[in-house]
């Protein structure tokens, strides 16, 4: 699945994404990550026992929503992806934790990914829905 152009320029100007996930029991999950978009898939990082790891481990199928809310409700825009998740390995890790940092300066400092302690996740989307972006 491809991105258009103004879908990849929207998600890449949003700095929350908010990730949906459903555990084994079936009970959904939806918490804002800060996510960085390369080479058409999403990433986060979180800690590594986060229920949303949990749930990705029993269920891969993951969805993302980047959205701009307004008030006049002819300008809201947004763009939902229906992904397949996974945790990446460590040489994968590396690699985007520079990504993430460089568009999240603070979180080296604030909230620092460690291998020990944190993981990566890939999206790899698979359907995509976009409203508002013409």
């Amino acid at each position: 699945m491809k991105l258009t152009k103004d879908e990849t320029e929207f998600i890449k100007s949003q700095n929350v994404g908010r990730v949906a996930t459903v555990s084994e029991e079936g009970m959904p999950h939806n918490v804002s990550v800060c996510p960085v978009l390369d080479g058409g898939k999403v990433y986060f990082g979180t800690e590594t026992n986060a229920r949303k790891v949990k749930n990705i481990k029993a269920n891969p199928n993951v969805a993302i929503v980047f959205d701009a809310y307004s008030s006049s409700w002819k300008k809201l825009r947004g763009v939902m992806l229906q992904c397949r998740g996974r945790i990446v390995d460590q040489a994968q890790f590396k690699k985007v934790r520079r990504k993430l940092y460089a568009k999240y300066p603070q979180y080296e400092t604030e909230a620092a990914l460690e291998p020990d302690e944190s993981v990566i996740i890939e999206l790899d989307p698979i359907k995509k829905f976009a409203w508002g972006l013409d």
